[in-house]
């Protein structure tokens, strides 16, 4: 799963998307609109051919009675004219035939087929049907680039007797046929403009919601980070009256994560971690926390509870849960022996793994009531001590590598500098990515 900024995603993969399925829907009810148009546009076209061919067929009857002759003379003499029998705005038609029963052809004529030969050629290449009185055979018909209409009918005569049948070919002009193309084409770009129309009212009020919802985000986010400082700043104030550690291991153990190149997911979990490590102290007797001195074995497993009670304080918020990787195994030892779980290797999550070099090295560096800071040499040194045994060794070589600008930068410094550069890590891990949540909020 790809994970955009949030300003790029408004301002880019929003309105690529956007456009990307606005182009889709418009391409797809553009489609829409040309069939359903187009096959309007078949059924008129064949219409036109209908009322040609009943024109022709009420003209033969009208000689008929005018001239009180019989069917056949009335015919011939239709059929004999120069002019074409049936002529509209929309179209003519330009090749026709009379037959009968016996498919005899009584009576043909043919105007301006003669300049598209193929006309005749598609024409005597059908063969003669015999259509029902109201069931007329008409469909449309491209003949060299050129819109037809081939339709057949019976001819009825004023008793209602079926007296021949005729077919022709019926053209449309192209005046008509620009016309109901034109037509065509307007009705689909009309859907199409509707479409780009409603995108584009839509889009402002999704990137208003957009704005709206990553408000919502990042005031959630500083509650969350509140409490995360509430709850780690109360045990630094019980147990050392200063936040300074929980800054400095907090910033060491960041150090140390983006050296090694943690994900982004695993160093939100290594900063809330360490800033929390110590969570359950808040739940240790005074006499026991506060003790200058060394803890005797009782006092100490009392002590060594403050795991657990971490765990059971930091399990009951859902945004801070995944702290307890470094919460409940900062005390665990690469080599084994450490507690609660005396977990060893790889079994020690790599936050956890991170912390205790972090936690060690500050300790080390640190003054503290029982005894004073060791200079970075001495540190290093005990440190090196505890490789493969208390340290994962692929971690100590990497901090080895930026310990001694950590030291120069923060050891033993307790003020605002700590603070600046911790919610400088904070902005880097928890807001990447938040650029316009500044969008919903009053200047």
């Amino acid at each position: 799963m790809k994970i955009y900024p949030l300003n790029f995603f408004v301002k880019r993969v929003l309105l690529i998307r956007l456009c990307a399925a606005t182009a889709i829907i418009a391409v797809t009810i553009g489609a829409a609109a040309y069939f359903v148009q187009n096959s309007k546009l078949s059924n008129r076209v064949i219409d036109l051919g209908r009322r040609g061919i009943a024109t022709l067929v009420d003209r033969v009857r009208v000689t008929m009675e005018q001239e009180h002759i019989d069917n056949l003379s009335a015919l011939l003499e239709v059929a004999g004219r120069s002019e074409p029998p049936v002529v509209y705005r929309a179209g003519r038609f330009v090749n026709y035939q009379v037959y009968d029963r016996d498919h005899r052809i009584l009576a043909e004529a043919s105007v301006y087929a003669s300049k598209i030969p193929n006309i005749q050629t598609f024409l005597n290449s059908r063969p003669l049907s015999f259509p029902e009185t109201g069931n007329e055979e008409a469909f449309q018909v491209n003949i060299d680039g050129t819109l037809f209409v081939y339709v057949a009918a019976p001819i009825i005569s004023h008793v209602g007797e079926v007296v021949a049948y005729v077919r022709g070919i019926f053209s449309v002009s192209p005046e008509m046929e620009a016309e109901i193309h034109k037509g065509v084409f307007r009705s689909v770009f009309i859907a199409i403009a509707i479409v780009i129309s409603v995108a584009a009212l839509l889009y402002p009020v999704i990137l208003q919601l957009m704005r709206r919802l990553a408000d919502y985000s990042t005031h959630l986010i500083d509650a969350n980070l509140e409490t995360l400082s509430v709850l780690g700043s109360a045990i630094a104030k019980r147990d050392s009256d200063t936040d300074a550690h929980n800054f400095r291991v907090s910033l060491y153990s960041a150090k140390i994560g983006e050296a090694i190149g943690l994900p982004n997911s695993a160093m939100r979990e290594l900063i809330k971690g360490s800033f929390l490590h110590d969570v359950g102290k808040i739940g240790i007797p005074d006499n026991i926390l506060l003790k200058p001195g060394k803890l005797d074995k009782n006092e100490f497993s009392i002590m060594q509870t403050h795991v657990e009670k971490g765990i059971d304080i930091i399990r009951r918020s859902s945004w801070l849960r995944d702290s307890i990787a470094v919460v409940g195994n900062h005390h665990e030892k690469y080599g084994g022996g450490g507690y609660p779980g005396n977990l060893s290797g790889d079994r020690i999550p790599i936050t956890a793994r991170i912390f205790a070099i972090a936690d060690v090295f500050d300790a080390l560096t640190s003054v503290r009531p029982y005894k004073k800071s060791l200079t970075f040499g001495k540190s290093m040194e005990i440190l090196e001590e505890g490789r493969g045994t208390h340290f994962d060794p692929k971690i100590l070589d990497v901090f080895t590598t930026i310990a001694r600008d950590l030291y120069d930068q923060y050891a033993g410094h307790d003020g605002n500098n700590l603070r600046q550069d911790l919610a400088a890590v904070v902005e880097k891990y928890f807001y990447a990515g938040m650029e316009p949540l500044s969008y919903g909020r009053s200047s």
